[in-house]
């Protein structure tokens, strides 16, 4: 997700590297319903849907992946709009 939320991902790691803990705890709370998408057997296709979703790539995947669809992408979807919409300024 670091391609998807660059200022984030450095914010995150500066943060931890200065000890600035409080601010790294509070990103890191935010970050981690996204983060999660990276844990799971599609999470290539997630985190392409959550790049094109915030216009820093396409969804496009290569065969054998499918894009999501259904349940799936309509949860990841909600995901990212309920982070979105609480999106710290970093």
């Amino acid at each position: 997700l670091v391609n998807a939320f660059p200022r984030e991902s450095v914010a995150l790691y500066n943060y931890a590297m200065r000890g600035e803990n409080k601010k790294a705890d509070e990103l890191y709370k935010w970050f981690l319903p996204l983060l999660r998408m990276d844990t799971v057997p599609k999470f290539v296709q997630l985190i392409k849907l959550v790049q094109q979703e915030v216009a820093m790539g396409h969804e496009r995947v290569r065969a054998p992946r499918c894009v999501m669809a259904g349940a799936e992408r309509k949860e990841a979807l909600d995901t990212l709009k309920a982070a979105l919409a609480k999106r710290p300024k970093v």
